[in-house]
């Protein structure tokens, strides 16, 4: 391994102070977004409940084209009787029958009802570690220090 001091010029301040602020910025949403999940799991019931429907709509995207979109009506039992909600529309179709997570307020469960997905943390943890990559690689465009491991450097 090479070891090798060298001048840190105005590009590599400028982009580092840009990546140390995008990580610094993407490290505070991401925290504040799993602080608020793990807000809704402490506050929230969570149960399982079933697609008894799915609704259909066509809609035209950003370019004008038509495309398709499903929201699952999907109902669940609080304290025996039963409710129900229409998801968010999305291009993919839940079937009917399937059994979904859904969490909800006790007190106002027919309003504050949402589909859990599936892989609801993994955005949060994704988020996290593009932040801190940007904020070390930042960090590191100041650094006068630079290593290879070649031998031609």
């Amino acid at each position: 391994m090479n070891v090798k001091l060298r001048q840190v010029t105005f590009d590599e301040r400028f982009s580092g102070i840009y990546l140390v602020f995008f990580g610094l910025l993407m490290l505070g949403l991401s925290s504040w977004a799993d602080k608020k999940t793990a807000h809704e799991r402490a506050t929230l019931t969570e149960t399982q409940g079933e697609v008894v429907e799915t609704l259909h709509r066509r809609e035209r995207d950003i370019k004008d084209k038509e495309k398709d979109t499903y929201a699952p009506v999907i109902e669940f039992q609080v304290k025996g009787d039963p409710v129900r909600f229409t998801g968010y529309y999305d291009s993919t179709r839940i079937a009917k029958g399937n059994i979904v997570t859904v969490r909800y307020d006790p007190k106002q469960p027919t309003t504050t009802a949402r589909k859990v997905e599936p892989l609801e943390g993994l955005g949060v943890w994704g988020a996290y570690a593009m932040g801190g990559g940007c904020l070390v690689y930042g960090l590191c465009q100041f650094s006068p220090i630079r290593f290879s491991l070649g031998k031609g450097e």
